[in-house]
Formats: C-alpha cells, structure tokens, sequence
C-alpha cells in the first residue's frame, strides 16, 4: 500500500517535471544570457531608437523576450526531437518489454473479461471440441496463476467482482 502510494506520488511529480523543466530551463537562460545580450540589446535600443536603458520596463521587457525565446528554442528542440528524430521509440519498446503486464501478467479488467465472458462463452459454444477445451484450463491456468504471483491483482478482481455483486442486489 505505501509503496503504491508512493510511486503515484512519484509519478505525478515527474509528469509535472516536463512543463516545470522548460519553465526553470528557460528561467535559468534568461538570467545567465541577459549580462551579455542585455548589454548589447539596451546599446541596440538606445543607439537605433533612442531609448534610455533607464526607462521603466525596459529592463524586464528585455528579460521576457530573452525567457520567450529560450523557451521557444527549448520547445522547438522538443518538437524536432519528437517528429523528426524519434529517439523515445527505443525508449517506448524497452518500457514495453519491462512491463510485466504487456507479457506474462493479466490485468485486472482482463481476468474479468475472460472468466465471466469469454471462458462460459466457449465452454458452451464448443463443449465437445477437445482442442477448445485444452485452451479454456490454459486460460484458467494463466487467470490462476496471475492471482496468485501478486497480490494485488487477486485483491482488485475479488473487490470488482464483489462491487458489482452488490450493485446487482441493489446494494451500493
């Protein structure tokens, strides 16, 4: 339980982390970059339109067009690195690959699927074909065996199946 508790916390903070990331990112360019492009850019407006860098807003105006433009730079990095590069589809296939669920383990919607619809399906529409009935025990087996490795899925399937027991007698 806090472990689960722990990882959705963890989860939610590193969803927020993209739209955090580039605001500190740009946050950060800004105010290393505007020593150097703020001495140039306050001479440009001062020489080319006669503006004093003294002048109100001036200062935090040249600072905001310093923060858009490194967080368009950054966001244009990330849209290049999304459509053309591509490099997180690796990424996607390993996640794939590691996720116990995309290959030995049923998720919880699944076992219900299977054992309340699919398997009674089956068992009526071919009770005397022995190759159907190898595979109806090999999905009773993997429904089986996937409730007893872990804990949690066999808790979730028994408090569905109750949930919806009771939503039948009219309970809630």
């Amino acid at each position: 339980m806090v472990k689960r508790y722990v990882m959705l916390q963890l989860w939610r903070v590193q969803q927020s982390y993209v739209l955090l990331s580039l605001l500190l990112w740009g946050l950060v360019i800004t105010f290393t970059a505007y020593p150097v492009v703020g001495s140039v850019w306050l001479g440009f407006l001062e020489d080319r339109f006669g503006i004093s860098p003294s002048t109100p807003g001036i200062v935090a105006a040249t600072l905001v067009l310093i923060f858009l433009s490194a967080f368009g730079f950054l966001f244009t990095l990330g849209v290049i690195y999304d459509k053309y590069l591509r490099l997180w589809r690796e990424q996607l296939d390993v996640a794939y690959e590691r996720n116990p669920y995309t290959r030995e383990k049923l998720m919880v919607k699944e076992i219900l699927l299977w054992r309340h619809m699919f398997l009674p399906a089956l068992r009526r529409v071919a009770a005397e074909d022995p190759e159907i009935q190898r595979e109806i025990e090999f999905m009773k087996k993997w429904i089986e065996k996937s409730e007893s490795m872990d804990g949690n899925i066999r808790r979730a399937v028994g408090e569905t199946e109750e949930w919806v027991r009771r939503g039948e007698s009219g309970g809630t």
